[in-house]
């Protein structure tokens, strides 16, 4: 079975490829925008201000998940 490269997911392998090109972009972007969600929710649950626009805040949750997914795929790589 031959498996088909969508252009989409080719968009997803070069992002791959930049983000771990710079030496401390894959750290800084992870705990960066958890550390930013981590701070929107607390201002939201105790200050009933919402500072960060939901958009920005859209944007950070998919990069905090799309961080999660690369390591999970390294830690995987490198086990076997």
């Amino acid at each position: 079975m031959e498996k088909k490269n969508e252009p989409f997911f080719d968009k997803f392998k070069s992002l791959e490829k930049l983000i771990y090109s710079v030496k401390y972009l894959p750290q800084i972007l992870y705990f960066g925008s958890l550390g930013i969600i981590l701070y929107s929710m607390y201002s939201w649950i105790f200050r009933e201000v919402d500072i960060i626009p939901g958009l920005l805040e859209l944007l950070l949750i998919f990069f905090f998940i799309y961080m999660s997914h690369l390591i999970a795929k390294n830690n995987k790589k490198n086990k076997s």
